[in-house]
């Protein structure tokens, strides 16, 4: 009887291995098809850390128990390797280099330096955050900065912010335009500058060359396209929530959210294919900097990575996670150079008053 019992357990067990095994395999497919295709392995891509994390512990189960059911999720994670390695990078973190033709880049969404969750009686905190994020761009001592929602709660703060950077921290030649506030800002002049809009939403491109010494590099500063959830929705999302999914209002949440976030695929899809035309059009060398807005299993990913070297990759350490907000694991922001620039360093910046860290890469031009 307690064999039996027991053959039983391992066999449902197993059951639920195959399920999740196969449910990894179809995320790695997220890369290749485009959401206008089949959206759902975008969904499913979402969820790969987690996807891997319980083949991992089932893997661990069935070695514990001397079964050979281990090798299922096993193989499986072999299969998807590489895609490991665009979330977890086994690269040592030393000192940045130093030494001539060195080129240092913050990329960094910084939330509009949190206007928006302060109203006009919270003056006093209004100024903390803004000057909180001023002072983490300026503690890198960089000499490119690329913003995204790169923008205070008034002219006065914007112009602040202008002049901390230029005067301060040396970035005296900057372009911002985008429909999401966008922003270069350099040591080195800049001799070209243009943007990049996307039709229907807000997000966009910009792209600035820059002469450095007898070199020209064209970088660029992106955001795409964002979920937009409500505050009602992200309320929904919440486990202790999780009681209120039979009832009706909940459900009607949640075909909201499933839309919404369709639609952010959908539109990334267009945005990142228009960007990465004109990046393959470039003259010059490139850097591409930015928020995506989506994981290293995305499609988006995929193509906007195509031919470009992913600093993380190659210099970064540990998760790399550059969302500072409630969900844990999500690298959603970038950077990428030619293949001819190399890579020096790449850290992602452990503080910040944004739902977004920072992220600093050295380039050798």
């Amino acid at each position: 009887m307690f064999d039996w019992l027991k053959r039983t357990i391992n066999k449902s067990l197993f059951g639920i291995n195959v399920f999740f095994s196969g449910l990894l395999l179809l995320s790695y497919l997220a890369a290749y098809v485009p959401p206008s295709t089949f959206y759902y392995l975008a969904i499913l891509a979402l969820g790969y850390p987690y996807l891997l994390l319980i083949n991992i512990l089932f893997a661990g189960w069935w070695l514990y128990r001397r079964k050979r059911y281990f090798y299922l999720s096993l193989v499986c994670m072999v299969i998807g390797y590489s895609y490991f390695l665009n979330f977890f990078a086994f690269n040592f973190v030393g000192a940045h280099a130093e030494g001539d033709r060195q080129l240092k880049v913050m990329s960094y969404n910084v939330r509009y330096f949190d206007a928006p969750f302060y109203q006009k009686k919270q003056i006093d905190q209004l100024d903390k955050a803004h000057q909180s994020i001023l002072n983490i761009i300026k503690e890198q001592g960089v000499d490119i900065f690329c913003g995204q929602e790169f923008s205070g709660k008034t002219m006065a703060y914007n112009k602040r912010s202008e002049k901390e950077l230029a005067h301060k921290m040396g970035l005296k030649y900057h372009y911002q335009a985008g429909g999401s506030s966008l922003a270069i800002f350099s040591k080195y002049p800049i001799l070209k500058k243009g943007a990049i809009a996307f039709k229907g939403t807000y997000n966009g491109a910009i792209f600035a060359d820059i002469k450095i010494e007898d070199e020209i590099l064209r970088v660029y500063c992106f955001h795409l396209q964002s979920v937009r959830l409500s505050g009602d929705e992200k309320q929904v999302l919440k486990q202790e929530n999780i009681t209120t999914l039979n009832q009706n209002e909940t459900q009607e949440k949640y075909k909201k959210i499933n839309g919404k976030l369709k639609n952010a695929f959908l539109l990334r899809e267009q945005q990142v294919k228009f960007i990465h035309n004109h990046i393959t059009n470039s003259p010059y060398p490139v850097i591409v900097c930015g928020d995506m807005n989506d994981t290293p299993s995305s499609y988006a990913y995929h193509c906007l990575s195509d031919g470009m070297k992913d600093a993380f990759s190659i210099k970064g350490a540990g998760w790399g996670s550059t969302y500072a907000g409630s969900i844990p694991f999500l690298r959603i922001d970038y950077a990428f150079v030619s293949p001819d620039l190399s890579l020096q360093a790449f850290q992602v910046i452990d503080h910040t008053t944004s739902d977004h860290y920072p992220i600093y890469t050295q380039i050798r031009y």
